[in-house]
């Protein structure tokens, strides 16, 4: 029997350890006065724009783009004034020399690396009890969940990894034709076109020019949710924004959005997030009077 020989795999990037997973949804006047501290941190902006200040001076990051932040490097957060932005900030531990490069990064996502984004971030719905929006969480309670714990690692260093890959070799991203983008995409980007709109699968499956089984097949394996389900929670994310930006009332918000009438439109904002519109109102007041303290 011939003898065979293993190859250990060298590690370009190690998580040692995470230390917060956030996911917040700002109002449009929101500032963040500033931190500094012995760990990396990365900011992806999921909606609007903020502007992000560091080593002297202030610079806008715009919807779809990441920016990473060194160990021990000072960094303010400011919404732009105009729209309430989402972000997902991830801080976490890692030593690696490669780590050099994203110093100071700012760059556009691809899609697979925003999705990976997406599933870090449920998956630590699943894997600690904190709630994602507490700007005070220092420490992460765990849930007993190991198997999210380990693919919240292998997914951010997936991501870690393939703008590495990427951004080392110059390969930065080009506009995509509309040939060679995906499925999803094309889907994604026509509901957003048409949030005031009540669409069926088979009018945003016409629009994109696919087959209705085609369009859900793709659909489901790139988000694991069904078309409907997708363009509902659009619709709510931005009624979010919407609440948040506070010149519409939630009458207004409906109508815009395309619900037939205010009460359909509470119950799905309470389906989609758990409280209602007014709620959600109200957790913001006191998310922002517990901030200025």
């Amino acid at each position: 029997m011939s003898e065979f020989t293993v190859t250990k795999l060298n590690n370009v990037f190690d998580i040692e350890g995470i230390i917060t997973v956030h996911y917040f949804e700002y109002v449009k006047n929101y500032i963040f006065t500033g931190e500094q501290h012995d760990f990396w941190e990365l900011v992806y902006v999921d909606k609007g724009e903020v502007g992000i200040f560091s080593d002297g001076q202030w610079k806008d990051v715009k919807c779809g783009n990441i920016v990473f932040h060194r160990p021990m490097q000072h960094h303010n957060l400011k919404a732009n004034g105009n729209f309430p932005p989402n972000a997902a900030v991830i801080t976490f531990k890692c030593h690696s020399l490669a780590m050099e490069l994203f110093d100071n990064l700012i760059t556009p996502l691809h899609e697979n690396e925003t999705l990976l984004i997406a599933k870090i971030i449920e998956l630590a719905k699943k894997a600690f009890t904190n709630p994602l929006d507490d700007p005070y969480t220092t420490c992460l309670t765990k849930s007993g969940d190991d198997a999210s714990e380990q693919l919240i690692k292998v997914y951010l260093e997936e991501l870690i990894l393939l703008l590495y890959t990427r951004l080392s070799k110059k390969t930065f991203p080009r506009t995509e034709n509309k040939s060679n983008r995906s499925t999803t995409s094309e889907a994604i980007e026509y509901m957003n076109l048409n949030l005031h709109k009540n669409l069926l699968v088979s009018d945003i499956a016409a629009a994109i020019m696919k087959s209705t089984s085609d369009l859900k097949r793709a659909f489901h394996k790139s988000t694991g949710m069904g078309v409907i389900t997708y363009f509902r929670n659009l619709k709510i994310n931005h009624a979010k924004q919407l609440l948040r930006q506070g010149e519409m009332n939630i009458t207004e918000i409906s109508q815009k959005l395309g619900y037939n009438n205010v009460h359909h439109f509470s119950k799905q904002f309470k389906t989609v997030t758990g409280m209602s519109p007014r709620e959600y109102i109200k957790s913001i007041k006191q998310r922002l009077e517990s901030a200025s303290i």
